[in-house]
């Protein structure tokens, strides 16, 4: 064991006579590599996971064994990789842009079929339910592009979902996006008829048919109104006219007088019914209504004169109880008459707003048809569409339950913003330790091609002749100086090379960038 050792400390003491040739080969080894490593393209990857499911549901019991897993890998393969789809693939992302003729057309289709990746999940090792992650698969692709990575993934789905179906769907999928298409047409047409409803509503509210019937129909509810309000009226007049000849009877001497007051009043209740009635044929400014109306005045002011004259004459009577009731009595009569003029003469300006509209009601009324009608039309029609769709959708799925395979997207293509290749840490690494073992190795070697006798027993190894005695070197002081601090350079530029690796790691992204602009 002894002996061995001296023999590896003799050819380390050996090759270091030739260390500086070894540092330089080091230098030239790690400057080339750190370029290599730094120059290489960044690698984004992009990756998509879908769900295959090749059952029929209309086939119930159906187990799929582990053979069939297997078939069913390989068919996934073998269609996402064909030569045909990665060909257009490579078309429809661009890709073909960097091949400058056919061979490197081809070439570029074969580099696509050996970088997609197609893992199914059973192959990936994860814990999860068999037949579903038997069925399960992931589709990564790496490029030097991260918007063209997840260009191939996502354009190699489409194509594949495009292929996946079947050809009797094709037809049916066109008129559904026909379907689609007048649906929002008809949906942007019946909101505009709604809308210009709505509007005609506002504008014309007070004058357009409701739940009490049109226009016609309300100013005959009125009229009847008015006519029972007038009714209610004389009523309610002959009831104050009776009570006001009682209250008049019960006075001293007011026969005559009450007579001659009832018969007043009562010129002034005709006089209103034929002003009234006037007014429900003519307008105010009508020499008639006018006329009526003058003759309505005279005949109330001296109604009023009459009463002045006869009012001792009817509080004579008033001490009586029964009196006192009838008066109480005569007190509301006034005021339901009262009331009862009021709602006669609403009535009467309510009816005349209405006959003034008599001529423009008709026509709104026709135009609100109209609209209603368009409203009606176009709701029938979309309600049909989206009849017609959803039978349409349901078509489609019917026959799409007897396909053979289904495509189900369950993560969509993504790339992560940080590259995933190359690892340029682990290969700074190697090329530190490449450029370390040549400089070793190239000091070994040239120790092999100069071989000295570095100790008086590998004289005797490589001899077999005895040794009496050594003399050994006697080194000046200045000499012993010049050798330590050889060697403490050769120290500080081995210490240098590792220290400048360990500056590399820390700025890493800085100087990949740097190189990379620098080298291209």
């Amino acid at each position: 064991m002894d002996q061995m050792l001296r023999m590896i400390l003799d050819e380390i003491r050996g090759a270091w006579r030739f260390r500086w040739p070894a540092m330089v080969l080091a230098w030239l080894v790690a400057i080339g590599g750190t370029a290599y490593v730094l120059w290489l393209p960044d690698l984004y990857e992009a990756s998509a996971q879908v769900f295959l499911d090749t059952s029929d549901p209309l086939q119930e019991g159906r187990r799929d064994s582990d053979a069939d897993a297997q078939l069913q890998i390989a068919y996934v393969r073998q269609t996402l990789l064909s030569t045909p789809n990665v060909e257009s693939v490579a078309r429809a992302t661009d890709l073909d842009l960097r091949a400058d003729t056919p061979d490197e057309f081809q070439r570029l289709v074969a580099d696509l079929q050996r970088d997609i990746v197609v893992r199914s999940g059973a192959e990936t090792g994860r814990r999860s339910s068999g037949r579903f992650q038997a069925n399960l698969y992931t589709i990564s692709y790496r490029d030097p592009s991260r918007s063209s990575a997840e260009s191939v993934v996502q354009t190699l789905l489409n194509t594949f979902q495009e292929k996946s179906l079947d050809s009797d769907l094709q037809d049916d999928l066109q008129a559904l996006r026909f379907l689609d298409s007048q649906v929002d047409t008809y949906r942007r047409r019946l909101e505009e008829s709604e809308a210009q409803l709505a509007d005609f509503r506002r504008r014309h509210g007070g004058m357009l048919p409701g739940e009490t019937g049109g226009f016609f129909g309300r100013l005959a509810t009125l009229q009847e109104q008015l006519r029972q309000a007038q009714a209610d009226l004389r009523i309610a007049i002959d009831k104050r006219n009776t009570l006001a000849a009682q209250v008049r009877s019960s006075g001293d001497g007011g026969g005559s007088d009450g007579s001659s007051l009832v018969e007043l009043e009562s010129r002034v209740m005709e006089a209103e019914r034929e002003l009234d009635r006037l007014r429900l044929r003519y307008t105010e400014v009508h020499p008639s209504v006018i006329s009526a109306e003058e003759t309505l005045r005279r005949l109330e002011e001296r109604l009023e004169n009459r009463r002045e004259e006869l009012g001792p004459l009817l509080e004579a009577g008033g001490d009586g109880a029964v009196v006192a009731n009838v008066r109480i009595a005569l007190s509301q009569a006034e005021v339901e008459v009262a009331e009862l003029r009021g709602r006669e003469r609403d009535l009467q300006q309510r009816i005349a707003q209405l006959q003034e509209r008599l001529d423009v009601a008709p026509q709104l009324e026709a135009e609100l048809a109209g609209l209603t009608r368009d409203y009606q039309v176009l709701r029938g029609q979309y309600e049909s569409l989206l009849q017609r769709r959803e039978q349409m959708n349901f078509e489609i799925d019917r026959k799409r339950q007897g396909r053979q395979l289904e495509f189900r997207i369950i993560e969509p293509p993504f790339a992560q913003n940080q590259p995933v290749a190359p690892e340029r840490g682990r290969l700074l690494l190697l090329v530190l330790a490449a450029a370390l073992g040549a400089g070793a190795g190239l000091s070994y070697l040239l120790h092999q091609l100069k071989p000295v006798f570095i100790s008086s027993n590998a004289v005797y190894q490589d001899l077999q002749i005895p040794v009496l005695g050594a003399v050994s070197m006697a080194w000046t002081p200045r000499a012993r100086w010049r050798r330590r601090r050889a060697e403490l350079a050769f120290l500080v530029v081995l210490l240098v090379l590792v220290a400048g690796f360990g500056v590399l790691f820390t700025r890493l992204p800085a100087a990949t960038e740097l190189a990379q602009r620098l080298l291209s």
